[in-house]
């Protein structure tokens, strides 16, 4: 990939990011300079049944993005433009706004809707149609308009690079072909939950990252959208061998990573954020849930929180899944059911057990079955656990209420 421009590979992750909302790829706002090659490598993309629909902004009015109205049947509704049935035939594809720093404010207001929501007038786009757009910066676009800070705050912004080396050897060698990249939606799911812990964590030693303002020459800034947006393209960045461990002070191959999170919730709130996660020394909660790692009881207490928080989510998402599968996963439930609470044990000895305990009142609250909370449904699947239960009684009262009610009659 040495003769990609830079940002062309954070481009293809942020494409290949399933979203909490059930839709692929996280919208991105692509920047450079003119003639380096944005549009070209966008619409390279498309292939057989994997359509790439250009919109020039300049060239459209609001209509064509919130529909045109007409009376039917008595009634005012919005019936959508010819382009959205290309991606109806085929389900998925790239919606691709180019020159989005020449769309004048009307046109700007249209597409906070068709970014955000996918919506164009009361019809949706499938699911698996990306929305990317890109611009040149304002002050050299032709009758360039600023983007408004609501448009903004719904796009990823990526920096756009192609300098003189890459493309000699673009030249010479011809320019690499875009990764091919897959992303497991049930993995990505998994990965999400540790990712959404430990922003949940910084947050809480930060509060005041949680809003940010945009810096000087930045679009992107931190909100809530942009930090779920962030949380989704860390766990693509995790799957994919781009992700930063906690705890590495110089890791390979983060680069991505690092530019993806930047271009979601802006400079200062990812430059805080890569700070917290290297001086977190947190194991994997997969890891320690499959028995590859173990818990150090000198963890600090918001450590142990996003520790305990992420396996219980794991827990809880594994057991909703194993209603259905095959005996295999269920005694790998069974299996880890037991390392988390061996690992709680761990915790406790070390006269931390009060890090946790909203961890375990969730649980315990948790029902899944009837009137039964989530953890007495998974001791009553195996008994063997029961002493382990009995020494952490000791320290998480309600948790003894749940031996009793296992008791004989």
């Amino acid at each position: 990939m040495s003769n990609l421009a830079t940002g062309a590979l954070e481009l293809m992750l942020a494409m290949q990011t399933p979203t909490p909302k059930g839709y692929w790829g996280v919208p991105v706002l692509v920047w450079g300079m003119p003639g380096t090659g944005k549009s070209t490598f966008i619409e390279s993309l498309q292939r057989d049944g994997f359509p790439v629909y250009t919109m020039i902004a300049s060239l459209h009015d609001p209509t064509d993005f919130n529909g045109l109205p007409v009376l039917h049947n008595g009634r005012m509704r919005f019936a959508p433009p010819e382009w959205v049935y290309l991606f109806e035939e085929h389900g998925q594809g790239i919606l691709f706004l180019d020159e989005l720093t020449t769309a004048p404010p009307t046109v700007q207001a249209a597409l906070l809707r068709l970014v955000l929501e996918r919506k164009v007038g009361a019809h949706s786009l499938p699911a698996g149609v990306r929305i990317v757009a890109a611009a040149n910066p304002p002050d050299i676009a032709a009758s360039g308009w600023e983007l408004s800070p609501p448009l903004a705050n719904r796009f990823v912004h990526l920096n756009w690079q192609l300098d003189g080396d890459t493309y000699r050897r673009a030249l010479e060698e011809g320019f690499a072909p875009p990764p091919a990249l897959t992303t497991d939606p049930e993995r990505h799911a998994a990965r999400a939950l540790f990712w959404k812990q430990l922003v949940a964590g910084f947050l809480k030693r930060n509060a005041g990252m949680a809003f940010t303002q945009p810096a000087e020459d930045e679009y992107a800034y931190a909100t809530p959208r942009s930090w779920d947006f962030a949380i989704a393209l860390m766990a693509t960045c995790d799957l994919h061998g781009y992700a930063p461990r906690p705890g590495e002070q110089s890791p390979p191959n983060t680069q991505p990573f690092v530019n993806l999170v930047k271009g979601a919730v802006g400079s200062g709130a990812a430059t805080s954020f890569l700070q917290y996660l290297r001086q977190l020394r947190i194991p994997d909660p997969e890891a320690v849930l499959d028995g590859a790692a173990q818990v150090d009881p000198t963890l600090r207490e918001d450590e142990l929180q996003v520790l305990f928080e992420t396996m219980s989510h794991l827990l809880q998402k594994m057991s909703e899944d194993a209603k259905n599968e095959d005996a295999e996963n269920k005694e790998r439930l069974k299996a880890r059911t037991r390392r988390f609470l061996e690992a709680a044990q761990v915790v406790a000895r070390a006269r931390k057990a009060d890090s946790i305990y909203t961890v375990f009142r969730k649980l315990i609250g948790k029902k899944p079955v009837g009137n039964k909370g989530w953890l007495q449904h998974q001791i009553e699947q195996d008994a063997t656990l029961q002493p382990i239960l009995r020494e952490l009684g000791q320290h998480y009262e309600e948790l003894t209420g749940i031996l009793e009610r296992l008791k004989p009659k």
